[in-house]
């Protein structure tokens, strides 16, 4: 069974780093892993369903700033010639949680209920002298829409050895 901290995580709609650092009682910081800019959605991405055009992948980990401990890993895949160039602009050059800048921008968005699986935890997101190890985690993945239409795609990781009982 999934301990209490991490079903609420798994089942919040709202900004995940705010509600992660009253969780873990530990103010949270962005470790950006790696960032690109493909000019189309690349053929592994083609089933997110998001608009044609440019699509920005951005792996990060969410730590916590005192302690250092990673705990969520999340992929962001946005379709940015959809998004204002000013969230564009911050996405690319600062390590700010993406729905903490669609917040402050004012940006209406509607989450769908999200895709949750148990699997592995992406290598990329382990952390350093762990990247062989394999760690289950509790997957979620849910799309964005901004005017209707799917813009942002978001898969995050819930390592459980960090959330359990």
């Amino acid at each position: 069974m999934l301990s209490r901290d991490l079903r609420v995580l798994i089942a919040t709609n709202g900004t995940l780093t705010r509600i992660l650092g009253v969780v873990v009682d530990e103010e949270i910081g962005v470790q950006v892993i790696e960032q690109q800019i493909h000019p189309s959605a690349p053929k592994i991405l083609q089933s997110e369903q998001l608009p044609s055009g440019r699509i920005l992948q951005r792996n990060v980990v969410l730590k916590g700033r005192r302690s250092g401990r990673p705990y969520i890993a999340a992929e962001t895949l946005a379709a940015i010639d959809f998004l204002p160039p000013t969230i564009v602009t911050s996405l690319v050059t600062t390590d700010r949680p993406i729905g903490e800048l669609l917040v402050s921008a004012s940006l209406e968005t509607l989450k769908e209920l999200p895709e949750v699986w148990m699997g592995e935890h992406p290598s990329w997101g382990l952390p350093t002298g762990h990247a062989n190890s394999r760690l289950e985690a509790v997957g979620r993945r849910y799309r964005q829409f901004i005017g209707g239409q799917p813009v942002i795609t978001i898969s995050e990781y819930f390592p459980l050895d960090v959330f359990s009982n």
